[in-house]
């Protein structure tokens, strides 16, 4: 009596990866080779982000790209084919270091380019304790050093997914659109830095790589 056809519109998620010992070590190297301060180009309300060098492209070559080709596995080429002028290969055109204290905070704010990572070095933190506190513990939400990403649903209403923090996520990178916003909540429970890593990934214009390539 009836034709069912269900209708799935287009959606983007976020990859969840459990780094491994080799590229954690990597970046714990680069970070002490920290270049000049980059907070002003970042939204973070932080007393020291600063630039890092990825040293012969070793995390792009080793890390972002696998990411990059997983994610269009998973969440299909259509993301990626919008992006694309003129073959344009992939760069990572932005690296730095956060240094997280007490008190700071990230505001809501999305990145520039086609994808964006974060990588988590040292949580000194566990969100049971920062949910218990005094001006926590009977909220319909506590969200002392939670990270979240914030974005619509179909039918426009603001949806947020929480990552709940302990040092157990020390190694964990979030690989994502640029374009997703997400924020940062301020700790309170330890006087160490919260350490993460985060990068953006453009298209290079001056960079051209064959139709039979992956576009990188």
């Amino acid at each position: 009596m009836f034709k069912w056809k269900p209708i799935e519109p287009l959606k983007y998620g976020w990859l969840e990866i459990v780094l491994d010992k080799e590229p954690i070590d990597y970046l714990k190297k680069i970070i002490k080779n920290k270049k000049q301060k980059s907070n002003h180009t970042l939204a973070g309300n932080i007393t020291q982000s600063n630039f890092i060098t990825d040293e012969n492209n070793w995390f792009m070559n080793n890390v972002v790209n696998p990411c990059i080709d997983h994610y269009i596995k998973e969440f299909g080429e259509h993301f990626y084919h919008k992006y694309l002028m003129h073959n344009c290969a992939m760069e990572l055109n932005k690296f730095w270091v956060n240094f997280q204290q007490k008190y700071e905070f990230n505001p809501l704010h999305n990145h520039s380019g086609v994808f964006s990572f974060v990588v988590w070095i040292d949580i000194p933190t566990n969100w049971v304790k920062e949910h218990n506190l005094s001006f926590s513990k009977d909220a319909n939400r506590a969200v002392a050093s939670d990270f979240c990403f914030v974005y619509t649903d179909i039918l426009g209403k603001l949806r947020n997914y929480w990552y709940k923090l302990n040092q157990s996520q020390n190694g964990t990178m979030l690989f994502f659109p640029a374009e997703l916003q997400h924020q940062v909540y301020p700790f309170y429970t330890s006087n160490k830095n919260r350490v993460s890593v985060s990068g953006n990934i453009s298209l290079n214009p001056l960079k051209v790589v064959p139709n039979n390539v992956q576009k990188r």
